[in-house]
């Protein structure tokens, strides 16, 4: 009885182009494995150093009043998520902290005023940018994508007035992009 491969070797040709392909695609496996890693895994004490040799630079790194750095990697503008760590003097990371869900959302109605980099800070850069009005009326938007309980995709708007310097007011709605039936089928 002949196997499968019995069958490839048949033609060397065809063999030798399905060992290119199998190995092309055993490679983009690999790398998608190894891109399910995320800052989430990284223990509390890892070197900074380490940190960026395995998950690269941050989109975002701000200076911190205690002289800490927070430094933000982020999986918008498609994914939902977003972690920051926060690097000692002794360039040591604390644990890492998921940003991008409605508990992490609320420190935006702490009364504080939230600028536009403070938020950069706070989230990372958002997935998209938009601006709705005329005139007086116009706002600019920023929107994150993250997931809410239950697996159901949203977009936190945040509001950043006329100037685009400060937040007027947050939303939380719908992802109109993966929520088609609920916002009147998109797509």
């Amino acid at each position: 009885m002949q196997t499968y491969l019995d069958c490839l070797r048949i033609d060397r040709g065809l063999g030798r182009r399905l060992k290119v392909g199998a190995s092309l695609l055993t490679g983009f496996g690999a790398l998608f494995i190894s891109g399910c890693a995320q800052v989430s895994s990284v223990a509390p004490g890892t070197p900074i150093a380490d940190v960026i040799r395995k998950f690269g630079r941050p989109v975002v790194s701000c200076e911190q009043a205690d002289g800490s750095r927070r430094m933000v990697w982020t999986e918008q503008p498609q994914g939902e998520t977003a972690f920051a760590l926060v690097v000692g003097a002794d360039k040591r990371v604390g644990s890492p902290e998921q940003l991008l869900d409605d508990n992490h959302f609320s420190i935006l109605n702490n009364g504080e005023v939230w600028t536009a980099e403070k938020i950069r800070c706070q989230f990372g850069p958002p997935a998209n940018v938009t601006a709705t009005g005329f005139g007086q009326s116009k706002q600019w938007i920023w929107g994150y994508r993250y997931m809410q309980p239950a697996n159901f995709a949203a977009m936190m708007y945040i509001y950043m007035g006329r100037d685009g310097h400060t937040m007027t007011r947050y939303e939380s709605l719908p992802d109109p992009d993966r929520n088609e039936e609920v916002m009147g089928g998109r797509g």
